[in-house]
């Protein structure tokens, strides 16, 4: 009777073993599954619906061409674009913000033409999951690169 109750205590510890195996091997699985879902899943949906980026509409002049210029306009030209060189933006990143919603924050404060563009070149540099959250000032002549590292640090 004594050799029943070892076997039954011997397949028992080695069940919970195997149990235990079982149960860490499904959270990962779904942890893992569930980062992934996260970050591609709705990233791809949201920039699926977004419409290509039309290069036809960009104006291009090549720097050694010659034109008049009108004296009055081109001051006040010169001053506007100045201006928005000096001028940041204040933007706040909630916590928890994931690429796409980063991008659309900065696109509707004219920082970025796109946010595909900036999930891209985020996804690119390999920055896109080391995006932070918070209060940032940011100039309004800043480049794209120049954006996403002031944003992960």
């Amino acid at each position: 009777m004594k050799s029943f109750f070892e076997k039954a205590k011997d397949i028992l510890y080695d069940g919970i073993d195997y149990i235990m195996m079982i149960i860490i091997i499904v959270v990962v699985a779904l942890v893992i599954n569930w980062r992934l879902d996260g970050l591609f899943a709705t990233n791809a949906e949201e920039l699926a619906n977004e419409p290509p980026i039309n290069m036809s509409n960009i104006d291009f002049v090549p720097e050694d061409f010659e034109h008049e210029d009108k004296p009055d306009d081109n001051k006040d030209s010169n001053k506007t674009q100045d201006e928005n060189i000096d001028e940041t933006i204040k933007i706040d990143i909630p916590a928890d913000s994931l690429p796409s919603d980063i991008g659309n924050i900065l696109a509707s404060n004219g920082l970025i033409n796109s946010k595909k563009e900036f999930v891209q070149k985020a996804m690119e540099l390999n920055l896109d999951t080391k995006l932070k959250s918070g209060k940032f000032e940011i100039a309004k002549s800043s480049s794209l690169e120049e954006i996403i590292n002031t944003l992960t640090k």
